[in-house]
């Protein structure tokens, strides 16, 4: 059985999320702190499915006392989602080349999926694992089962790119070989070919 390719959505395949330009344009009535509190609180129900993005947009928008409705938040927090980093969309298009099968496994909102279609052909990966749809994020080893099981290969096949160490641990600790890189630094980092 040949290495198969797990890719993290957010810093690694795209720039990171424009947090502090989201407050500041939603107007809020409350501190950033209070506002980035309040955000982490929730975030991973959002995350995890248990709420939708619209109802987590909804709940930032109650807390902090914005002004603005539902559809102008999403518009913003659409346009706070950045662009694709073009070093990995590279590696991904390489790799497929050469016929490896290349995943993505994020933790991300219904929203964040949503955006992700509008900037890349999603067909460039052979299957999707979003936390969302799952129920568990990478804080949670189980989604690495999940994809072990799913993929049928052995965990030492699996090459898993990610920006937070604590789940490089966790997907090391279940066999995988995983590597903390960015996009900005993954071409240098990682040598595949």
């Amino acid at each position: 059985m040949d290495s198969v390719y797990v890719f993290d959505m957010g810093s690694v395949l795209k720039r990171p999320f424009e947090f502090f330009r989201f407050y500041t344009e939603l107007a809020c009535e409350i501190s950033f702190e209070d506002f980035k509190n309040y955000w982490y609180s929730i975030l991973e129900s959002a995350e995890k499915g248990k709420i939708t993005s619209k109802q987590f947009l909804n709940m930032i928008k109650e807390y902090s006392k914005s002004a603005k409705t539902l559809d102008e938040i999403i518009k913003i927090y659409k346009d706070c989602t950045n662009t694709i980093y073009e070093n990995t969309l590279n590696i991904i298009y390489n790799l497929k080349s050469h016929n490896k099968k290349v995943y993505l496994l994020s933790d991300l909102k219904e929203i964040d999926y949503e955006s992700l279609k509008e900037k890349i052909d999603i067909n460039i990966f052979d299957k999707l694992f979003l936390s969302y749809k799952l129920g568990y994020t990478k804080r949670d080893k189980e989604i690495f089962k999940i994809v072990i099981d799913d993929l049928n290969v052995n965990p030492s096949l699996i090459y898993f790119f990610d920006d937070r160490e604590s789940n490089i641990e966790n997907a090391k600790e279940m066999g995988i070989n995983a590597y903390l890189v960015t996009g900005e630094n993954i071409k240098e980092k990682i040598n595949i070919f």
